[in-house]
């Protein structure tokens, strides 16, 4: 199952194209938070999450969409104990618009990155690596400028799992 997590203020757009690469896929899909209380995104969409952090189920893949303010569930101790939980077993990861700053403050970012121009600077800051690409990937993270190159990533992963299954 591809999971997408849902932090307050996620990008919506990030969201809903990775649902959708997933569904072209054939891939198992629901959203996923902290809680399941209603999240209201940043373009002003409310969306219900499908699980809460308990009840969700085991996880092939998490796109962390981006979202305003992203960098202080990294440092919140429940999404810490979320991605103690799910990390091991997760065959990928996909980080959208500025989902990078949560990965970076959880102590998971890989040293070499893709990022949009608004992160960049922010984590070269950090001492990370900015590649000039539209999505890299490194060990299981994907990291991406977000948006369109999030689906790409995507795209390319699911293929791969696609080609596994025949």
């Amino acid at each position: 199952m591809l999971g997408v997590l849902l932090f307050p203020g996620f990008y919506e757009v990030e969201a809903a194209l990775a649902l959708e690469a997933a569904r072209a896929l054939g891939l198992e899909r629901a959203t996923l938070a902290k809680g399941r209380r209603a999240l209201l995104g940043r373009a002003g969409a409310v969306w219900t999450p499908t699980y809460a952090f308990p009840a969700r189920p085991s996880l092939r893949a998490l796109v962390l969409p981006g979202a305003e303010g992203v960098e202080r569930w990294g440092a919140d101790p429940v999404y810490l104990a979320f991605l103690d939980e799910v990390w091991e077993d997760l065959e990928a990861v996909f980080v959208g618009e500025n989902a990078h700053l949560f990965l970076a403050e959880a102590g998971r970012l890989p040293p070499r990155v893709a990022a949009p121009e608004g992160v960049a600077p922010l984590l070269l800051a950090q001492g990370y690596r900015v590649e000039e690409a539209p999505w890299h990937r490194e060990g299981r993270v994907w990291t991406t400028r977000g948006g369109m190159d999030l689906w790409a990533a995507l795209w390319d992963w699911g293929q791969n799992v696609i080609e596994r299954r025949v």
